[in-house]
């Protein structure tokens, strides 16, 4: 059903930083953000702002300019929720899980598929999975903490506890 799952997360990966000279987003480092400085580069600034715009509109509705629907699966064995549109994986939220509870580190979306509201629907639909599943989270992830500060419904999945980065 999802052909081969991850097929793209390398080249999401290997697409994350940026060379251009831009200046990052000073970011915790606590949030083991990808260049290892605590820094966001230009791909995930991206990704803040297009959910932090997305949260204006409606949650549930299908992804702007997809042929097909986006599809949401959690992948334990990779620890990531993948959204896929056919075969293709176009974005995914990696997690890890300690202590009981479900850390998101980070979003990613390749780049041809950014700016179609791919990523918010891919938030949505992992927290709304979390939820069924009782699990407490902690946002590492400053895409999904961009995302829950616009959609206040989700705030009670944070772990008083351990609540992350956002």
């Amino acid at each position: 059903m999802l052909g081969e799952p991850g097929e793209h997360a390398e080249q999401m990966e290997s697409e994350m930083s940026t060379q251009d000279g831009s200046t990052p987003i000073e970011y915790p480092d606590s949030a083991g953000y990808p260049d290892g400085a605590g820094f966001l580069d230009e791909g995930t600034a991206a990704l803040v702002d297009e959910v932090t715009a997305d949260a204006i509109r409606a949650v549930d509705r299908p992804s702007a300019d997809a042929e097909t629907e986006v599809e949401v699966h959690r992948l334990d064995d990779r620890h990531v929720y993948a959204a896929t549109i056919g075969d293709l994986e176009v974005a995914n939220i990696r997690f890890d899980e300690e202590e009981g509870r479900i850390v998101l580190i980070t979003t990613t979306v390749v780049p041809e598929f950014r700016g179609r509201g791919i990523a918010t629907d891919l938030i949505a639909d992992a927290l709304d999975d979390l939820r069924a599943r009782s699990e407490r989270i902690t946002v590492l992830c400053p895409v999904v903490a961009a995302f829950m500060k616009g959609n206040s419904q989700y705030a009670d999945l944070v772990d008083a506890e351990h609540p992350g980065g956002s």
